[in-house]
Order: C-alpha cells, then sequence, then structure tokens
C-alpha cells in the first residue's frame, strides 16, 4: 500500500503572512513570455524567516553556526506530530499530557494556529513554547522542534526560547502547515535552502506516513 505523503510547508507568494519587521514578501517576474520574451524568469525579495522556515543557532548565538552547518541526520527521520489544542501558552503541563511517545527526537506541535495561517495579517495572538516547556523539550532529549506558525515562541519575547533550544541544539522549524495532518508518527524530510553562514532558510518540509509497525526509536 503506498504511504501518504503530506507537503506541510507554506507557498511563498505575493500577499502572505511575514513578521511585521519582515516587511512583506515579493516574488517578482522580471522576464514573461508573455510580453515577449524567449523564457519566464522571477525574482525573490524576502526574508530568510520567511513562510515554512528553519532557525539556526546564529540566529541567536552570537558566533555560532549557520543554516548551511545543520545536521542532515537531525532533519530527516522519524517524527511525531502531537496535538495541543485550546491552549495558547505550551508549558511542561501541555507537553508532558501530549502523549509524546518514549524515544521521540523529531516532534512536531499542532495547535490552534492553523486557523491564522489561511489569514493574510499576522496576529500575535498564537499558540506557543513557554521558557519552562523549552526546559521541557530539552530535559527530554528532543532534537528537533517545530510548530504551526511563524515562531515558536511568545511575540516580543522569545529570546529565552530561542536561545534555550538553540544552544541546546535542537533545530527549530517554524511556519508548518498541519492542518491536515492527524497526530501520529511519520517520517520527515525538513531541508532548509543551502545559505552560508545565515541565520535562518525557508525550507521545504514533508511527511509521510509510515508503514503498519514502525515508530519512533525507544532510545530511553
Amino acid at each position: 500500500m503506498e504511504r501518504k505523503i503530506y507537503d506541510i510547508s507554506m507557498t511563498i507568494e505575493n500577499g502572505m503572512i511575514s513578521w511585521p519587521s519582515d516587511g512583506p514578501v515579493m516574488v517578482e517576474r522580471v522576464r514573461s513570455m508573455d510580453e515577449g520574451e524567449r523564457l519566464n524568469q522571477s525574482r525573490l525579495d524576502l526574508s530568510a524567516h520567511t513562510g515554512t522556515h528553519i532557525d539556526a543557532p546564529v540566529h541567536f548565538l552570537q558566533g555560532a553556526s549557520g543554516v548551511d552547518s545543520l545536521p542532515l541526520e537531525i532533519l530527516i527521520g522519524p517524527a511525531v506530530v502531537v496535538h495541543i489544542p485550546d491552549v495558547r501558552a505550551i508549558g511542561p503541563h501541555q507537553l508532558e499530557t501530549a502523549n509524546i511517545p518514549p524515544g521521540t527526537d523529531r516532534l512536531l506541535l499542532k495547535t490552534d494556529n492553523g486557523r491564522l495561517l489561511g489569514q493574510s495579517e499576522f496576529s500575535r495572538e498564537f499558540s506557543h513554547i513557554t521558557p519552562d516547556g523549552a526546559v521541557y523539550l530539552i530535559d527530554h532529549g528532543i532534537r528537533l522542534v517545530g510548530i504551526d506558525y511563524l515562531s515558536v515562541a511568545e511575540y516580543g519575547s522569545g529570546e529565552l526560547v530561542h536561545r534555550g533550544l538553540l544552544g541546546a541544539g535542537i533545530v527549530i522549524v517554524e511556519g508548518v502547515d498541519l492542518r491536515e495532518v492527524d497526530a501520529g508518527p511519520y517520517n520527515m524530510m525538513a531541508l532548509p535552502l543551502k545559505i552560508g553562514g545565515c541565520d535562518g532558510a525557508p525550507a521545504r518540509v514533508v511527511l509521510q506516513e509510515m508503514e503498519e509497525g514502525q515508530g519512533t526509536r525507544d532510545k530511553r
């Protein structure tokens, strides 16, 4: 039986939501066959943290590594989607009761943020991980964490969460679209653009249903 593949990446396009300080995304057709050119060619003007993207350690840690140095063995492998509804601040209690399987390396948080992804205007009222929630993830050996809006941390006060996670070597994936994905185990591939030394990069992130009996490795 063919295993379904889910593309959980946001489409990069004009008018999409973006972080307020990043400015609007611009996708411009600079050469057009409709206008007599022999080819179509486009130009992009966007932040490294546009749409579905991955944060590198240097995003919040001076002198740390860039997105091009992230270990591929963390970006590819088994992942678990957990559903945490009706919660804005995701702390230790919410994570403890989210039924995260033992041995989970890669964790994707499906929250109420899905309703915000269809909007063109940025919202500051999104579900996020708290600083003590970040400590919980570090203490439980998570190697990658993703969330379904443009930041894992609360708007305006994200430094503690980002510094904690990135300092512990945890890869942060932001802006994943989990609206069509059920909670459970998947195989994941999350590959950012290879931009030398950059603090982040847009990424194509896909999930694939697991074969029956396949699951996360119990490392504890």
